[in-house]
This record gives C-alpha cells, sequence and structure tokens, in this order.
C-alpha cells in the first residue's frame, strides 16, 4: 500500500513539475525535492495563505505558492499546484516582480529539519535577524597605516587589491590612518610639514582603486574610506571617493604650504602659474569624488579666504570673510597680518589659516558621510551590518611585510656601502682586479636595490646610510670607470 502510494505521490509531483516548467530552476534542485502532502502543509511549517506569492517570469509564466528564501541572486519557492505543493529554485535573473500575499500562518511545529520563516525573517522586515550567506556583500578591509609615501606606497597597495580581487568583495573599506610625525618620530601639529607635493604621490595610487582593481574584477566594487588620519599627501587620497567615513579624532589636512613653496620673489606670474597647475590636479581629483574644489582650495593656500552658511539644510561655500547678518561663518582666513596664526594656536590645532577638516566640519561640509568610531557602526552606516560577510585577505600581512622588506634593504644598503669603502685597490694584479670586480659587484647590488625600492627613494623616504650615496646615475658612472680602470690595468 505504501509502495502504491509513493508512486502516486511521485507521479504528481511529475505533473506538478511539468506544470512549473524547469526553467529558471536550479540546477542542484531534485524533480521530486519538498514534495508533501495535498494537505498544503509546506516542508517550511507554513499554511499557504489563500493569497499566495506569485513569480512573474520575464517569458510571462506567473507561478503562485511561497516564497521561503530569498537572496540576492536566487529565490527558493514553495509552489502549489492543483494542492500539491513542492519547493523549486529560481534564478532572479529570469524574474520579472515578486508579488507577495499576506503573511502566513504558522503551523504548530515544524517539521524536523526545517527552517521556520516568518514575516520577522525576511531579509527585507525590519526586525530580519539575517544570518550572512554565500550571496551576503563580501567585506574586504585594508589598513593604510604608517609614512605617506614610504609605508602606503603604491607597490604594497597593489599587492593588497589583487588579493582582494582574489575574494571578489562588493565593498572595499580602505582605513587611513598615515602617521604625521617629523623625522625624528614626534607629532607634528595640522600645519607642520605642510606637504602639498605629495599630491604625485596619490596620483601614483589612486589609479590603483579607480582603474586597476575594476579592470582585474570586471566590475566596480563600493570602495569606502575611513579617515582616522590623513595628513599631507595622504589627504588627498580620499578625496578621489564618493563615500568617506570620519573617526571622532579623524583629521584630513596638511597641505597648507603651496603659496611658500616657490618663496616669495621672483616673477609672480610664474609662481601663480605653478600654483595653477597643482592645483588642477588637485580639483581633478575633488571633482572626481563630487566635492566642492573650494575645499581643496582652502586646505592648501593661506591667502584663500572661505566661509560658509546654511541655506535649507544645505551648506553654501562663501569665496571671502563672513557675513554675519546671513549667519555665515569663516573656515579660513588670508593668513595675513594679524590673521596670522600664533605659534599658541598652531599647537593647539586651531590655526585657520589654512584648513585642516576634523569630523564635524567634515560632516557640515558634506565632505563626510558620518562620524563612526568602530568597524561595526560603519558596517551599520553602510547599511550591511546584518547582512555581509567579512573577507579574510591577505591585506594586512602584504602592507606588514612591505615594512619589513624596506627595512631589510636599507640594512643591506648600509652593509653594501660600508663594504664598497671597505674594499682597497692595491696589491698584486689579480689583487686588484678582484677588489675592482669585488666594487663593481657591490655597487650593482646598491643599484639593484635603489631601483626595486624607487619609489620610496624618490621621494626621500628610504633610509640611506650616514652620509648618504650616490645617486643611480652617479653609480652607473662609477662602475663604468671601475671597468675602465680594468681594462687599463693590465699587464
Amino acid at each position: 500500500m505504501n509502495t502504491q502510494r509513493n508512486r502516486v505521490w511521485a507521479a504528481a509531483a511529475a505533473g506538478l513539475l511539468a506544470a512549473i516548467g524547469m526553467a529558471g530552476a536550479h540546477p542542484a534542485s531534485s524533480p521530486t525535492a519538498g514534495v508533501v502532502a495535498p494537505s498544503g502543509a509546506s516542508a517550511a511549517g507554513l499554511i499557504v495563505a489563500d493569497t499566495p506569492d506569485q513569480l512573474i517570469f520575464k517569458d510571462g509564466r506567473i507561478i503562485e505558492g511561497k516564497v521561503l528564501e530569498e537572496t540576492a541572486t536566487q529565490v527558493r519557492f514553495l509552489v502549489v499546484v492543483a494542492g500539491i505543493s513542492g519547493e523549486q529554485t529560481y534564478n532572479k535573473a529570469d524574474i520579472l516582480a515578486i508579488e507577495r500575499g499576506p503573511v502566513a500562518e504558522e503551523a504548530d511545529s515544524p517539521p524536523m529539519g526545517s527552517t521556520m520563516l516568518g514575516a520577522g525573517d525576511h531579509p527585507d522586515h525590519p526586525d530580519a535577524a539575517d544570518e550572512a550567506g554565500e550571496n551576503a556583500p563580501g567585506v574586504y578591509v585594508l589598513e593604510l597605516t604608517g609614512k605617506f609615501g614610504r609605508d602606503i606606497a603604491p607597490t604594497p597597495i597593489r599587492n593588497a587589491i589583487k588579493d582582494a580581487a582574489k575574494h571578489r568583495p562588493d565593498y572595499l573599506i580602505v582605513v587611513l590612518d598615515n602617521a604625521w610625525e617629523n623625522r625624528w618620530g614626534q607629532e607634528m601639529s595640522d600645519d607642520q610639514g605642510a606637504a602639498f607635493d605629495q599630491l604625485f604621490q596619490t596620483e601614483d595610487i589612486e589609479p590603483i582603486f579607480t582603474k586597476e582593481l575594476p579592470e582585474i574584477l570586471g566590475y566596480k566594487p563600493k570602495i569606502v574610506f575611513w579617515v582616522k588620519n590623513a595628513m599631507g599627501g595622504a589627504a588627498f587620497l580620499p578625496l578621489n571617493f564618493d563615500t568617506i567615513y570620519f573617526s571622532s579624532d579623524g583629521r584630513m589636512g596638511g597641505i597648507g604650504n603651496l603659496t611658500e613653496m616657490f618663496g616669495t620673489t621672483g616673477d609672480e606670474r610664474v609662481r601663480e602659474k605653478q600654483f595653477s597647475l597643482r592645483m588642477g590636479h588637485a580639483r581633478g581629483m575633488a571633482v572626481r569624488g563630487g566635492y566642492d574644489t573650494k575645499i581643496v582650495k582652502a586646505m592648501a593656500r593661506t591667502d584663500y579666504v572661505l566661509s560658509y552658511r546654511i541655506e535649507n539644510g544645505k551648506v553654501v561655500l562663501v569665496e571671502g570673510m563672513p557675513n554675519t547678518d546671513l549667519g555665515e561663518h569663516l573656515l579660513t582666513d588670508d593668513g595675513a597680518g594679524e590673521n596670522v596664526d600664533n605659534i599658541q594656536e598652531l599647537a593647539r590645532g586651531l590655526g585657520n589659516d589654512t584648513l585642516t577638516l576634523d569630523a564635524e566640519i567634515a560632516a557640515i561640509l558634506g565632505l563626510s558621510k558620518g562620524t563612526v568610531d568602530d568597524l561595526d557602526s560603519l558596517l551599520y552606516e553602510l547599511d550591511i551590518d546584518r547582512n555581509h560577510r567579512m573577507i579574510d585577505g591577505r591585506g594586512e600581512r602584504i602592507m606588514t611585510q612591505w615594512g619589513r622588506q624596506l627595512e631589510s634593504a636599507e640594512r643591506g644598503l648600509r652593509d653594501l656601502w660600508k663594504k664598497y669603502n671597505e674594499t682597497q685597490v692595491q696589491g698584486e694584479y689579480r689583487e686588484r682586479q678582484a677588489a675592482r670586480a669585488r666594487q663593481m659587484q657591490l655597487l650593482m647590488k646598491i643599484k639593484s636595490l635603489l631601483e626595486k625600492y624607487g619609489e620610496v627613494y624618490k621621494v626621500r623616504l628610504l633610509k640611506l646610510p650616514p652620509g648618504g650615496l650616490p645617486g643611480i646615475p652617479q653609480i652607473e658612472v662609477m662602475i663604468e670607470q671601475l671597468r675602465q680602470e680594468q681594462m687599463r690595468d693590465r699587464p
């Protein structure tokens, strides 16, 4: 009797699948998976309502039943035809619309091994307690710490981005916290060590995010910058992106020396041309991120006066001193005469000759989307706190390894230069030839290390031996001179 009943249900299931069609079904779905008795109770322990959910397909088919689970790419659906139900999985790419009926009534107890899905469990419900699955957005976090141009450099960032691409992230969160310190490791104030020309280092890094990563992936992930410290050249990098958050003590600036870079003497038109050239690069970054270029100008030039007011909830930037009758507020003055920031104001971070953005001002000016102090809060602001996958990538290890390699190279340069200077060309012919050959070998190794870490060397952040090293062109001349001496010193 049981065997006969099973055959009847198998035949009914076959008829059900024939009625709904296999097009759009998940390849792994079994033709008889989830088939249940005609009582109308689903395998998920739900009673299908009188007005069921509907899947409306792009080819015109309409299937009625109950949505059991919905992901970014698929829908698991309890199909009901002539009182017989069965589960199928459909690709969202084939579905035009999902029409939902009233909330299903819960059965007294769900069958063993099934999952109860109520209204509060659906991903679109505000009380959902989502569990991240394979289709949840992938989040890759890349921390950029240390000195900009040294630790934060194109090569390690490019390697970290390649690692991120292997995991195909939906979100790339870049935590920017660069060191703002002098050569003795002492923390600098906002306007100390201003480094506008580090802009060109940013231009070497920005395409890695905006061009190389999308080319590898074939799509553009959402790139989010979380600013903890973005000083000097690092201040330009977030400007290239439309989603920036600040930490409570975050700051962004340290580029306010543009008008002082070329002195105060000589042809003013020539100096202004240089200013305009550099500002053109900086403005291009702000435009790419969708920010008002006046903000960058206020960050860069001490002679630029900028104020703001709020109109209808939006900020309006005004060039010039504020009109208090209009409720305007000063951001930066002209830094001239009595407006020059004194040493006490600079030390307390209260100077206003150039603009340094903090979390509050960045939010007012619309440059920051919000202020967050932990990753969970950032994920909440991005609206993915309850449905995401944290990707365990190698980014942190890659950045750390780069720092160790730099230190190893610097030790190697000190050792090689010392050995070069200790090698004396003297004695018999063979001894002289061997000494010169050793010197050439040492110089070629030095040249090789300088070239390998050229991106750090060219910005003068590679720690050289005491007294420095000859430049690469000079090393090439020294090697050629040694070769000529070898040829002349023949018996």
